[in-house]
C-alpha cells in the first residue's frame, strides 16, 4: 500500500500544475487524505530520526502535504470570537 501511494503521490506531484480543489483524480484526492489522516494519527511522519543530528525526510510524505494545500480552497474559520482563512481545519474545531 505503502509503495502504491507514493507512486501516485509522485505522478501527482510531477503533474501539480494540473491539480487543483475543482480538477483532481480522485485516485490523488484520496491518497492525499490518507497520508494526512495517516499523519494526524501519528502512523506516518514526515521525517524520521535515524540517529543524532540525523534525520530521514521522507519527499512522498512532503509532496502530499504540499499538494494537500492545493487540493483545499480557502475557507473561513472560527476560533471563538476570531474568524480567518486557512487551508486546513482546526484540530479542535469540533469543540
Amino acid at each position: 500500500m505503502t509503495q502504491q501511494l507514493q507512486t501516485i503521490l509522485d505522478n501527482a506531484w510531477d503533474n501539480r500544475a494540473n491539480i487543483s480543489a475543482a480538477c483532481a483524480p480522485k485516485e490523488v484526492v484520496d491518497a492525499v487524505e490518507h497520508v494526512i489522516s495517516a499523519l494526524n494519527t501519528g502512523h506516518l511522519r514526515v521525517a524520521t530520526r535515524d540517529g543524532v543530528g540525523q534525520w530521514t525526510t521522507h519527499q512522498w510524505i512532503k509532496k502530499a502535504v504540499l499538494l494537500s494545500f492545493r487540493l483545499n480552497d480557502n475557507a473561513i474559520m472560527h476560533a471563538g470570537d476570531l474568524a480567518f482563512y486557512d487551508k486546513v481545519p482546526t484540530k479542535f474545531a469540533h469543540m
